[in-house]
């Protein structure tokens, strides 16, 4: 019992030391304009959702542009935001802030704004000043069930299969992204739900890293979480 504690804490600080590369440890500096960097091709739009035409309001993915604003800092996990991780002296121990550039919902559909009062889907935005952007949660499509199963079946969080059976083109709404059970690949967690979907039965994986519940800190080998 031990030996499989020590196992797993060496698991939990290396997988911690993995997701701190997508943090950024420098600090936040205020400015009246941030870079957004695009993780797609992207449509631009005005203050009304509707799609703006001509060869200027469609950006190739990783093209960065200008947004007017800042990234404020905040206690609670926005919809969209980025970690700036502090190594505090007591090394491997750190605590992460969190940081968001505010957005505008026109239709259900969260938008940056963009100069001359045009705006881009957030979901399309991969880094802002070289800062990672997380969201809270994503959208995933059940697929086919793999070799042999005939059904894909949703994980319990122990990372064992149930008996419910997920349909596939099945949309789910996931929130956490785990190794359950010592698999290879990750999980995901259904949200407000006890279940979960391993990653290899999505038709594909989400664009954004998520988390409703990123670390707050971690400290003498003990994580706390927003």
């Amino acid at each position: 019992m031990k030996k499989n504690r020590t196992i797993f804490t060496i698991l939990i600080t290396v997988f911690l030391g993995i997701v701190s590369l997508s943090m950024n440890s420098r600090p936040v500096k205020a400015a009246n304009n941030v870079k957004l960097y695009l993780n797609s091709n992207s449509y631009v739009y005005n203050n009304k959702g509707q799609r703006l035409r001509g060869k200027n309001n469609y950006l190739k993915k990783n093209k960065a542009v200008t947004a007017p604003g800042k990234l404020l800092k905040t206690n609670s996990v926005k919809r969209y935001y980025v970690q700036v991780r502090q190594d505090l002296q007591s090394s491997p121990d750190f605590k992460v802030d969190l940081y968001y550039l505010p957005y505008k919902v026109i239709k259900s559909q969260p938008y940056y704004k963009l100069n001359n009062n045009k705006y881009i889907k957030c979901c399309n935005i991969k880094r802002i000043n070289q800062k990672t952007v997380f969201t809270n949660q994503a959208t995933v499509i059940v697929g086919k069930p793999l070799p042999p199963d005939k059904n894909v079946y949703a994980m319990n969080p122990s990372g064992k299969f149930t008996k419910k059976i997920l349909k596939r083109g099945q949309k789910l709404v996931v929130d956490e992204a785990n190794i359950l059970n010592g698999s290879l690949y990750s999980s995901y967690h259904i949200k407000n739900t006890q279940y979960w979907i391993y990653s290899g039965n999505v038709v594909k994986k989400p664009k954004m890293p998520f988390s409703a519940h990123p670390t707050k800190s971690f400290i003498n080998m003990q994580r706390t979480q927003y």
